[in-house]
């Protein structure tokens, strides 16, 4: 029987139609879909260490167990290490919120000598917005408690994912590989070690960046004599994860918080300082680490922060470049698709139809 091959306008109708069910699909199940996202980088990052430990006789979920206990202490440390420098800041948030008002009055007065600006409009909305970003003292401490308390969940059901997924890997292989035809397995498997290849490149090498990067936040901060420096340092590295935004976000918010307790000629300072740490992490210690790991254009890249920002908030930020990455690797390997493959790609695709690379990497079925 010959197919019949629809219209192009029922075909793009029906594509835009499964976009829009997929977008609604992820946004009405993000509370099941974002943590077992976290939990899929984060097992594939701990998938060589398992897998070595159970070479070494250990059992699989011993295995899957110790490595998770180990990201756990890692984890642990660092959280330790933020808290004891937020314990200091909110203690000292009054005076801050207070401090902050009078630097926005003299910036104020200043506005109104140099251009002639109304000062009393100029006071109300610097005060409004002000008290609307950061709030009273109390309201600060409970909404904080409250985000800690919905991160230590999400960080439960990350870790618990994460296990599982480890420890039942090879029964998701069989799965996958049973749900497609035999003549596409092949192409399958090449998609499974190419995206555990990435992946795991990324998210190591996003780690190493971001450890770099706090180490060298800090110490820079620590020579500018600035207040709370372990937390402002720490805290542009985490926002530095996300890509384009993420630095400019942490420059305001560590300048701000320098200006609390500081100069403007401090909190000018330190903006810079972090400008130039990111120029420096971007044009050389990230190609370094990275390599070409990720091979996504720029114009992709924001689109798919943005999107993700969109749909997810900020986790969907974080996992707007591993998404891509992974679509881009499923494109390469569909003839048909392949021409988006390009479009996300940073550079022309020059390979045959039907040939695929594969990098060097262990069987994922043997895994």
């Amino acid at each position: 029987m010959n197919e019949v091959k629809l219209p192009f306008n029922a075909r793009l109708a029906f594509t835009l139609l499964c976009i829009i069910l997929l977008i609604y699909i992820a946004r009405l199940g993000h509370e099941l879909i974002v943590p077992l996202a976290f939990a899929t980088l984060v097992a594939i990052m701990l998938l060589p260490m398992a897998s070595q430990l159970e070479k070494w006789r250990f059992s699989r979920g011993m295995a899957a167990f110790t490595v998770i206990l180990l990201f756990v202490f890692l984890l642990v440390g660092v959280m330790l290490l933020v808290a004891t420098q937020m314990g200091s800041f909110v203690a000292d948030f009054p005076q801050l919120q207070q401090q902050l008002l009078l630097s926005l009055d003299s910036l104020q007065k200043w506005v109104n000598v140099k251009f002639h600006i109304d000062a009393a409009r100029q006071m109300d909305y610097l005060e409004q917005m002000a008290m609307g970003t950061l709030g009273s003292a109390t309201s600060f401490i409970s909404s904080t408690l409250f985000s800690l308390s919905s991160l230590l969940i999400f960080i439960v059901f990350v870790l618990l994912y994460t296990f599982f997924l480890l420890f039942y890997r090879t029964l998701i292989i069989t799965f996958l590989i049973r749900l497609f035809r035999e003549k596409h397995r092949d192409k399958l498997l090449d998609v499974v070690m190419q995206t555990r290849y990435i992946i795991k490149g990324y998210v190591s090498g996003l780690m190493i960046e971001m450890v770099v990067v706090a180490i060298v936040n800090c110490a820079m901060l620590w020579v500018f004599g600035v207040k709370y420096a372990t937390l402002l340092g720490i805290m542009a590295a985490l926002f530095n994860l996300i890509p384009y935004f993420g630095i400019y976000v942490a420059t305001i918010l560590c300048m701000l918080l320098t200006l609390t307790n500081s100069s403007l000629a401090a909190a000018i300072q330190v903006g810079a300082g972090l400008l130039l740490v990111h120029f420096v992490d971007s044009n050389i210690l990230l190609p370094r680490i990275m390599g070409s790991k990720v091979k996504i254009n720029a114009l992709v890249t924001v689109l798919g922060v943005v999107s993700g920002n969109l749909i997810w908030g900020v986790p969907g930020m974080f996992l707007a470049i591993p998404f891509i990455a992974i679509l881009k690797i499923i494109f390469e390997h569909i003839e048909s698709m392949q021409p988006w493959a390009i479009l996300l790609g940073d550079v022309t695709l020059k390979r045959k139809s039907g040939t695929v690379a594969t990098p060097k990497g262990p069987n994922p079925v043997s895994e």
